[in-house]
């Protein structure tokens, strides 16, 4: 299987040429003007691919290129093309131009499956201006209230539904995914193990559970230089104490265990003043529930056992949860099938970051496909992955696409 590469080159150039930040990053957040900008084009290239464009509820796209069979299920790939703030050229989108490629190169070549196929963007994958993430996959899966999506808010303020609308992709939700014979994701590893090991592709057969927390901590602010050390209530203090001792107790469990204080905020901010308030975020990822609860629960006593010896309060919100995954053996297979089948050696991943393919396996057989990044660099300027392999990438799907039809 032989795909345009000079078509899914000029096509994620276009779509990264959106919205180009200073350091040469990516900024199409979620129903953004940017966000809408890359949707426009996406849908006028399905349009012109002879697809039918539909969009769901939650403003997923959807690109419907019809099969031999009208009673078949669909096989359906996809992923998201909003980005972090000052985000990579790759996450996400390349997951949606290598099913439209795929797609493209699979009608253009003449070959007739008995499935439709389907490509899919969704909305709000990375959860950075709407937390959290993954919110349109999670209502298709069943995972999140529609109505609560819709009544979210970004840091200024701006509804979900609103901006949905505003951007004009609110569509109906007849459209929503909710049956098909297979979903598929390709992606970058966003991590170092390809790259190190000399791989071009590997097959991801399960992904990490995530749970996210957010933390307060309260305690008094005050003069900073006529407050002795010792009778000082210090919110700053007592979280740096937490999140340093949280590290040590998660550098000490198992692999593949990892926690990220990736926030931190202080009241009143000011030089000279004793910080009254602290607040942070916890995210802990592992690949067994049990065990991502202990880290969980050990850090809130880690949390509550500092707090009580300074003095302070706290309070603390777990505000996402996903549950670690393994993807359908039989989808597996199909990729590692299609690899074989284009000489490509084999090299079976854990996923440590979430998708959407998450929440999609719990309601349709699903599988990954995950390419390199160069160095391991993700969410930032530097996230790169050689074409060559982007290319790979996108054969081994498209293969795989019929591998399932077949």
């Amino acid at each position: 299987m032989k795909i345009n590469s000079s078509r899914l080159k000029d096509r994620l150039d276009a779509i990264n040429s959106v919205a180009v930040t200073d350091q040469g990053g990516m900024m199409r957040l979620a129903l953004s003007d940017a966000d809408r900008a890359a949707r426009d084009l996406l849908s006028k290239w399905m349009a012109e691919a002879g697809m039918e464009v539909r969009v769901d509820d939650m403003g997923t796209m959807y690109g419907w290129l019809a099969g031999s069979d009208p009673d078949a299920l669909p096989i359906c790939s996809g992923s998201h093309m909003d980005t972090q703030p000052n985000g990579g050229r790759y996450d996400g989108l390349y997951g949606v131009m290598a099913a439209l490629e795929a797609i493209c190169s699979i009608r253009d070549q003449g070959i007739s499956t008995k499935s439709p196929l389907v490509a899919i963007n969704w909305t709000n994958e990375e959860g950075a201006r709407f937390v959290p993430p993954m919110l349109a996959s999670g209502v298709v899966a069943g995972i999140f209230e529609k109505d609560w999506v819709y009544d979210i808010r970004d840091k200024d303020g701006m509804r979900f539904y609103d901006e949905l609308t505003r951007i004009g992709y609110l569509g109906e939700r007849g459209n929503r995914l909710e049956n098909a014979k297979a979903y598929l994701e390709a992606h970058i590893e966003q991590g170092p193990v390809l790259d190190a090991e000399g791989f071009s592709f590997g097959i991801v057969r399960a992904a990490l559970g995530i749970t996210g927390l957010d933390v307060t901590i309260k305690g008094e602010a005050n003069h900073a230089g006529s407050t002795p050390m010792g009778m000082r209530k210090d919110a700053m203090m007592a979280a740096a104490e937490a999140m340093l001792k949280i590290r040590d107790f998660v550098n000490e469990y198992s692999d593949p265990a990892v926690a990220t204080m990736g926030t931190v905020s202080i009241l009143p901010s000011s030089k000279n003043i004793i910080p009254g308030e602290a607040r942070f975020s916890i995210d802990m990822r592992y690949d067994d529930p049990e065990g991502l609860t202990e880290i969980e629960m050990r850090s809130r006593s880690i949390i509550e056992e500092i707090c009580q010896s300074m003095d302070v309060a706290f309070s603390i919100e777990r505000y996402w949860r996903a549950e670690p995954v393994h993807f359908d053996k039989k989808i597996v297979e199909a990729i590692a099938a299609s690899a074989r089948k284009l000489g490509l050696a084999q090299r079976y991943l854990t996923s440590g970051a979430g998708h959407d393919a998450v929440f999609i396996s719990s309601i349709i057989p699903t599988g990954m496909l995950f390419v390199p990044s160069i160095g391991g660099k993700s969410h930032c300027p530097q996230e790169d992955t050689r074409f060559e392999d982007l290319v790979l990438g996108t054969e081994v799907l498209a293969e795989t696409m019929l591998e399932i039809d077949r």
